[in-house]
Formats: C-alpha cells, structure tokens, sequence
C-alpha cells in the first residue's frame, strides 16, 4: 500500500499566494497539479476499501487486525 505524499516539485502553491496578481508565476498551469493527482491516485487505489475490505496474501509488518470474520 502507498500513503500519500506531497509531490516534491520545483515550487509550492503556498508562494504564489503572495505574488500580485499581475505576475505571470502567480498562473498555475494543468500539467503542474499532474505528479500531485498522479501521486492521490496511486495512494487510493492501493488502500482497502472500508465498506467491503478484500484481503490476498500475507500481511507483513507488525498489522494489528481488530474484529471482523477471519479465515
């Protein structure tokens, strides 16, 4: 499974909120917001769903599992 993390990019949205409005940084194109939704997509698809969870394999890791049916 894949946790979320920020993309590491050559810049922040943060610092363009404190550019005037006139500067042409203060634009965000498309293709910046890619590796961040790249990166969501990744990290959601490989988590267990928590309305109807299907476990394969052996779980690693130290997991401590609480109720449910186990077989």
């Amino acid at each position: 499974m894949s946790d979320y993390t920020y993309p590491q990019t050559s810049f922040t949205f943060g610092e363009r909120d404190n550019l005037s409005p006139a500067n042409s940084e203060k634009l965000v194109s498309g293709t910046q917001f890619d590796p961040e939704f790249e990166a969501l997509v990744i990290a959601i698809a490989s988590k267990l769903n928590s309305a109807d969870p299907v476990m394969t394999g052996t779980i690693t890791g130290g997991a401590t599992l609480l109720g449910g049916t186990y077989a």
